[in-house]
């Protein structure tokens, strides 16, 4: 081997040598910091277990890939295999990289979005969906995975502290919801006009493109219903 060769063979190992190390510590901060969650949530009563998983759920609902999502203003999910055709329940079981994401990010993403930036702004009114997005793409693949199972062992220590399998409903948003509702409908039986809703301008959904294959299965779905009603002999 000449000397050139020799030479360009060094620099490549110590590029990629240079490259496993960084990525390493890049992995062993992100440990640090789990490890540091984790001894948080250990001193957490049941209780507050309970409320923090409520919260992560009520946050996942704000992210969508509903049907009604299509078009070229609604970008791809890209933090998990699918396209995010299960993004929202991934995100609320704390499987999704968007997991990592929001504990690493804080408050302040939703607080932006939701209250300091203009609501009426097409540039920053997906302030949370282009800031994830932006940072997913700026991060390694390795260390993103890495991440992803970083989020879901916090997520199960919650789940634990919380004692979810013996006490779910404590942590189940739907009951509040249902609540509300009760009361819309109290209100209107007694003749009480509906409370006034002073937030509906605030862009609460992060909206992401409804995944291909979902938009697939309801076209074949109309295609079917379209052809049984042709189908069908006109009634006498």
């Amino acid at each position: 081997m000449s000397d050139a060769a020799k030479s360009s063979a060094y620099l490549t190992s110590d590029f990629f040598r240079s490259a496993h190390f960084k990525m390493e510590a890049l992995k062993q901060k992100e440990d640090s910091i789990l490890h540091t969650r984790l001894e948080y949530i250990g001193q957490l009563s049941r209780r507050e277990a309970q409320n923090y998983k409520l919260m992560h759920s009520l946050l996942s609902s704000a992210f969508s890939t509903s049907f009604s999502n299509i078009g070229d203003e609604y970008k791809p999910w890209p933090f998990d295999f699918g396209d995010g055709i299960d993004g929202q329940r991934e995100l609320r079981k704390g499987k999704s990289w968007l997991a990592w994401y929001i504990l690493a990010e804080g408050p302040d993403l939703f607080w932006q979005q939701w209250w300091m930036l203009p609501h009426d702004n097409p540039h920053t009114k997906n302030h949370i969906r282009d800031r994830a997005i932006e940072a997913f793409q700026e991060t390694p693949g390795k260390l993103a995975d890495h991440q992803r199972i970083l989020a879901r062992t916090l997520q199960k220590a919650v789940n634990e502290q919380a004692s979810i399998e013996s006490e779910w409903e404590e942590s189940n948003p739907v009951r509040y919801f249902a609540t509300y509702a009760k009361e819309r409908l109290r209100r209107k039986d007694a003749g009480i006009p509906p409370t006034r809703e002073i937030l509906g301008h605030v862009p609460f959904r992060v909206n992401f493109r409804c995944p291909e294959e979902i938009v697939k299965r309801h076209e074949a779905l109309f295609a079917e219903r379209n052809t049984i009603r042709v189908a069908q002999p006109p009634r006498q």
